[in-house]
């Protein structure tokens, strides 16, 4: 994807002018990205985790709606989400009847993250009038949860209130879409605050 990106990109940068989506279009993105950095701050395992049983992964993924209020920019909302759920065994230390014990338990552990943002799209002329390129930036709110179950019983039940010191998520993007007939179209976007990088299927209509 990343040649592909590269090669597109490439392609979009031009003398001319060229551009697929114009004044009064809309269009809806629907991508789905990565990496889920929720993998690398799994807050379940720990020195005592005897290895982890299942895992199911939802990477950023979400929906795009735009309008293009001028040939130069459109405005739309943007819903991002993503997750994690991961099963295992740990063994752990309880004091029962004056003496140490061990106890062996399952686990498991769920987070995710909601983000609905309001999205601008600032386009940039090209050299194909079949592709668009763009800079976005989008700016929203910043949900999650954290849950954990232990024995079947759940242990732990955490939201936004104590997980989340900023409020408040922001996007800044650079992303392209070629349109093989006049509504359909893939792209991909490469940002921060989000998926690093994203494959998306578009519809104007």
């Amino acid at each position: 994807m990343k040649k592909l990106l590269v090669l597109l990109f490439i392609g979009t940068c031009g003398l001319s002018y060229g551009q697929a989506s114009f004044q009064g279009n809309q269009l809806l993105d629907v991508y789905g990205g990565g990496p889920n950095f929720m993998k690398y701050n799994f807050y379940g395992g720990g020195p005592n985790s005897l290895g982890s049983v299942g895992t199911t992964s939802i990477p950023p993924s979400g929906l795009k709606y735009s309008y293009m209020i001028s040939n130069d920019m459109s405005i739309g909302v943007d819903v991002m989400y993503n997750s994690l759920r991961q099963s295992y065994v740990s063994t752990d230390t309880v004091f029962v009847d004056t003496a140490w014990t061990y106890v062996t338990s399952n686990y498991m552990d769920l987070k995710s993250r909601l983000r609905i943002q309001a999205r601008f799209n600032f386009m940039i002329p090209t050299s194909s009038p079949n592709v668009d390129s763009y800079f976005g930036l989008a700016v929203g709110t910043n949900n999650r949860w954290q849950k954990q179950w232990v024995n079947g019983l759940l242990t732990n039940n955490e939201n936004s209130s104590t997980l989340v010191q900023v409020p408040v998520s922001a996007r800044i993007c650079y992303g392209f879409r070629y349109f093989f007939n006049y509504n359909m179209s893939i792209g991909a976007e490469v940002g921060i605050g989000g998926p690093l990088f994203s494959a998306q299927f578009s519809y104007k209509f």
